[in-house]
């Protein structure tokens, strides 16, 4: 394995050092009685049968098979310690790679396909553990097998030994040749399979849309492109090897025609006896044995190689939101937010916020309002820090939000997003996900204060009713509304509404804009919504354009100024020109909506 690699994964080897060194003392000891038994071969042909000694015929295979009995039970215990080390290896690792990514920031994840992370988690720690423990066990066993063979058949007949082995060094030659054409395919395929992992993730995702266009052949296709660029990848890997391990067999072989060969010579000549070469035919397969594994082994390095230094990125990225050293709880007294001056971009060619200052009061309810790409959820992404400010700051009762640790920061706070996510399991466990210790009735009074009480006792289960992968089995406004039962179970001092309306189906909007309602009281809220209904009674609107706060003020006051506000709240309500003509002529007028940035 490549040495930083392998220097990489011992951190995770070392809490079993005793049980692998205890499993390497069994390795030292079952080689030899596995070993032992061509040595019986030679003394029944050489004493037992060249001497006429019957009496000796019976112990010596009595111990030839107890010997080998010993071998065997210490081997097998040897390999149910370390791959229970294997399995710890994957264990670590895995929830390290887990954590890792649950800590990067969101930019993170949105510069990474989802797919191919899932691919490095799961299928590239595996080739890890492969290698970490059952290869490196394998090459010490098969390193340590090969010597004390090699050993035993030099001291039978130094000459004959020596050109036993000599064809097997040719195998180091071989070895060094594959190598260097293999090293780049397996990281090539670990990435090619990486991509097909991610085309099946955001297919498997987007799969009511594909169908909803008729898009399935399309799919299939860029699919099938995924596959084949991993399968040309894998037959590039495919043709190496099947180069490399015939000429290794055949290196084997001419060993055994040499040993064969040559001790059938120097029997005729009298220079050697006749169990010495029945051992040497027993001691063939157990010489070379360890040289055809090694090459397999040499064969799994370089994939471990590819696939560690997958995992090994992930574990090395930089983490952009991360606790500052010595970060401090947050002390809450009453909840003042301020924004000075906060600047922000997604990327260094265009700000996405420009010097955006504003207070708001503890209890009041902002609401942020603009046409889409203004920067309003921006506002509310560097609020629950999911990225940082490039410029500026934000406090919370004077504490730049940058100083106090994300866990108690976001303790805080509670969402209610668009897209209101649930986790595949019961409804009373997606409720409480904000607040695991609480109660049932906490869970039910909850539900009720989100008008969500009704509809859940009717479903066949009440709330033990699993939902499906992101609550499939529920209609968007059931969605919503537990999703705003857990904000109530959460009972945060700030609450983020990012257009919680706009998923709801019309006749579930009144309904979850009275738990909404209830929600925000007493509470210093944050919303952006297209529905004016929601917003017009907000303590205070900030308006965006193109990343700059242009107007606040009330409702009524945003009307009077006749800037941006008024003008989309012509638009929503069908006053504009367009729409008096339509209503003139009998038609609906079309409802424009404010888009979130």
């Amino acid at each position: 394995m490549n040495q930083s690699i392998f220097r990489r994964l011992l951190p995770y080897l070392k809490p079993y050092t005793r049980t692998i060194v205890f499993g390497l003392l069994l390795l030292v000891i079952s080689i030899p009685a596995g070993n032992f038994h061509p040595l019986v071969w030679a003394y029944i042909v050489d004493e037992v049968i060249g001497k006429q000694r019957t009496d000796m015929l019976l112990p010596a295979i009595a111990t030839m098979f107890g010997v080998q009995a010993v071998g065997t039970v210490l081997g097998a215990w040897r390999g149910n310690l370390l791959e229970k080390v294997g399995q710890n290896l994957v264990w670590n690792l895995r929830n390290e790679t887990y954590a890792k990514l649950q800590r990067q920031s969101l930019s993170y994840h949105h510069e990474n396909r989802a797919g191919d992370l899932v691919s490095r988690t799961m299928g590239d720690i595996d080739q890890l553990q492969e290698v970490a423990v059952q290869g490196t066990d394998s090459i010490i066993a098969n390193g340590l097998s090969f010597l004390w063979v090699a050993g035993i058949l030099i001291s039978f007949h130094p000459v004959l030994g020596l050109a036993t082995l000599a064809p097997i060094f040719l195998v180091g030659f071989l070895t060094k040749y594959f190598n260097a054409r293999v090293k780049s395919m397996y990281r090539d395929a670990r990435d090619r399979l990486g991509d097909v992992a991610a085309r099946l993730q955001e297919n498997l995702a987007g799969l009511p849309l594909i169908k909803a266009y008729a898009r399935e052949e399309y799919e299939s296709t860029r699919f099938r492109e995924a596959t084949g660029a991993h399968r040309a990848m894998q037959f590039r890997a495919i043709n190496a090897r099947t180069l490399f391990f015939p000429a290794v067999q055949f290196v084997g072989f001419f060993s055994n025609i040499i040993s064969v060969g040559y001790g059938a010579w120097l029997v005729l000549q009298g220079q050697f006896t006749l169990g010495g070469l029945v051992a040497y035919r027993g001691y063939w397969w157990p010489l070379f044995a360890p040289i055809n594994q090694l090459a397999t082994i040499n064969e799994m390095l370089q994939r471990a190689q590819a696939a560690g230094s997958r995992v090994f990125e992930i574990l090395d990225a930089p983490e952009t939101i991360a606790d500052a050293p010595g970060a401090t709880e947050l002390k809450w007294s009453q909840g003042h937010v301020a924004f000075e001056d906060v600047s922000f971009a997604y990327t260094t060619r265009k700000s996405t916020l420009q010097g955006v200052s504003f207070q708001v009061e503890p209890g009041q309810m902002v609401a942020l309002a603009g046409p889409s790409g203004a920067g309003k959820t921006t506002i509310l992404n560097l609020l629950l820090r999911f990225y940082d400010v490039t410029g500026g700051r934000i406090t919370i009762d004077g504490q730049d939000i940058r100083s106090v640790t994300q866990h108690s920061l976001r303790s805080r706070m509670a969402i209610v997003p668009q897209e209101p996510f649930l986790f595949n399991g019961t409804i009373g466990d997606n409720i409480r996900y904000g607040n695991p210790g609480a109660s049932n009735d906490q869970a039910e009074s909850a539900a009720r204060a989100a008008n969500a009480h009704d509809f859940i006792v009717e479903l066949p289960n009440g709330y033990a009713t699993e939902i499906g992968e992101r609550g499939v089995k529920l209609s968007g406004g059931q969605r919503q509304r537990i999703a705003i039962a857990r904000a109530f179970l959460a009972d945060p001092q700030i609450l983020v509404l990012d257009e919680p309306t706009s998923a709801v189906e019309p006749e579930s909007e009144w309904i979850v804009q009275q738990s909404l309602e209830r929600l925000m009281r007493g509470r210093t809220t944050f919303v952006t919504s297209h529905r004016l209904s929601l917003i017009r009674n907000a303590d205070v609107i900030l308006v965006f354009e193109e990343g700059r706060l242009i107007e606040r003020g009330s409702h009524a006051h945003l009307l009077e100024h006749q800037g941006l506000y008024a003008q989309m709240h012509q638009m929503q309500m069908g006053h504009s020109n367009g729409a008096s003509i339509a209503a003139s002529n009998g038609a609906t007028p079309p409802q424009s909506t404010l888009a979130t940035a």
